[in-house]
């Protein structure tokens, strides 16, 4: 049914609470127009998917763990497609993650990656002036032949510079209308897109709205339906379920489908939080347990749907690790910096000759629902232990104080990388882990030790940094929000949601 047939109420007048270089450039009247509208039009949807959650979060307290859906069978079991990739997409073997400001979409385009992920979640500097600084530097970018998708903010976090009906609009809505506003006219007359890579959906129905959410987009931009193309990025245990569905609802737009292990981990951490026989080692094998199962049933389900599936690189540079995801039936890497990509282009020209494996006969097994769940074996360490503090406290920290990712040993860790390190923390507290020491013994996970390796975590950033460093640097109130949260019953969907507020209010 056609999007106009359904009544809406009006738009409320959208009420700006920052004011920020460029924002007479990027916040133009169309583009808040639009990010009302849409506020308005799928807030009620929104809330309700937010209620389904929930349910379903409390069906797990209770032991009803997920199983795939009996009413989507015939999904499942059809013979369907989705929408061919457009030209520009069918090489997707290395997939280079960016952050939207000037100087990084430089480096980023002249590295000679197959396709940009450009990253307003992740790797783009949070706040709201970074935001429409990002916005203006791809808008202002020269004309590339290097595809490109962006990634948006999740629809269920919130933009608090801007209210709508007195509320902070989605911050993904946000996103979509400025992307909209600013960027879909030109990419789509070029036959660029615009491509976009969605996170967080928990299941088909989110995707649907998603779908809803497009096609009014597209039919407030003058484009023709299905201009916008997606990649779904697996992010939580619900969606390694409803694969098939989620394409589905997708199967026109769709370009492919890929997996963050941070926010997917982070995901089974908050599902199995009543489950005591559910508690994570320290070091996880993403080629095992449930993180294993999910990325090879989404080889399996996007190659019979006819359609890309982009594995996040492992950690290194070693190009016989990097290609392990390609031997497995991947399409193409996805990596985090230019300099990793010698080592990628390695493992690529070993593994993927050609531009993609989809059609390539693979032998697949049944995948249970108990495979889905399977928790990682091992101990929990006390050098993991130490080690997941500090990325809980740094991590934050970096993105409260509009920093971004920091790069912690060999590996970015951005906003992902603090919610899962906190949602470790609460596990093992909550669980009471046994934690082997360096020593030989075995001490158990208790409130009181935690606060005492907050502190020493502290003192140790104090000493590194001096103490006008570590305040300016918001440590403090990283270190806090970990321990509250980590120490919290039941524990907070997303660090986020506590951190939020102390961004952009640095003295």
């Amino acid at each position: 049914m056609p999007l106009d047939l359904v009544p809406a109420p009006a738009a409320p007048r959208p009420v700006l609470l920052r004011d920020v270089p460029g924002a007479d450039r990027v916040l133009t009247d169309d583009a808040l127009a639009l990010a009302a509208e849409l506020q308005t039009r799928f807030n009620p949807k929104m809330q309700a998917l937010s209620v389904a959650r929930d349910r379903r979060q409390e069906r797990a307290d209770e032991g009803r763990l997920p199983d795939y859906l009996e009413e989507t069978t015939g999904i499942r079991k059809g013979i369907w497609s989705c929408a061919a990739a457009p030209e520009s997409l069918r090489d997707r073997r290395l997939c280079l993650a960016a952050a939207a400001e000037a100087g990084a979409l430089a480096q980023a385009r002249a590295a000679g990656a197959s396709a940009l992920l450009v990253d307003l979640d992740e790797a783009t500097a949070p706040g709201f002036a970074n935001l429409v600084a990002g916005i203006a530097a791809l808008a202002e970018a020269p004309d590339d032949h290097t595809p490109m998708l962006i990634r948006t903010r999740p629809l269920e976090r919130d933009e608090p510079a801007l209210l709508i009906g007195g509320h902070p609009v989605s911050a993904g809505l946000f996103d979509l209308a400025l992307i909209m506003a600013h960027l879909a006219t030109p990419l789509a007359a070029r036959d660029m897109g615009p491509n976009l890579q969605l996170g967080g959906i928990d299941g088909h129905r989110e995707a649907r709205l998603w779908s809803e959410i497009l096609a009014l987009a597209e039919e407030r931009d003058g484009l023709a339906p299905n201009t916008i193309r997606v990649e779904v990025s697996l992010e939580t245990v619900t969606a390694g379920f409803e694969m098939d569905e989620i394409l589905w609802e997708l199967r026109d737009r769709a370009i492919g489908l890929t997996m963050r292990r941070a926010p997917l981990t982070a995901s089974y951490l908050r599902l199995m939080r009543s489950h005591p026989d559910a508690v994570l080692p320290a070091l996880l094998d993403p080629e095992a347990a449930f993180l294993g199962t999910c990325a090879a049933r989404m080889v399996k389900v996007a190659h019979r749907r006819g359609t890309h599936a982009i594995a996040e690189a492992p950690e290194g540079s070693d190009p016989a690790t990097l290609r392990r995801p390609l031997d497995e039936g991947c399409d193409g890497l996805r990596i985090d910096g230019p300099d990793r990509i010698a080592a990628a282009r390695e493992a690529i020209a070993r593994a993927l000759p050609g531009a993609h494996q989809i059609g390539r006969p693979r032998q697949y097994f049944r995948i249970s629902p108990e495979m889905l769940l399977k928790p990682h074996a091992g101990p929990v360490t006390e050098q993991g232990l130490r080690a997941t503090v500090h990325v809980a406290i740094a991590a934050l920290a970096a993105w409260i104080a509009g920093r971004g990712p920091v790069r912690i040993g060999d590996s970015l860790h951005g906003l992902a990388s603090a919610d899962l390190a906190r949602a470790r923390l609460g596990q093992w507290l909550a669980h009471g882990a046994m934690v082997e020491m360096e020593g030989g013994d075995s001490r158990r996970m208790t409130a009181d030790w935690l606060a005492a390796l907050i502190h020493e975590e502290i003192v140790s950033l104090v000493e590194w940094l001096g103490p006008h460093s570590f305040h300016r640097g918001r440590y403090a109130s990283a270190a806090r929000i970990v321990q509250e949260s980590a120490c919290a019953s039941p524990q907070p969907d997303h660090v986020a949601r506590l951190a939020a507020p102390l961004l952009d209010t640095l003295d």
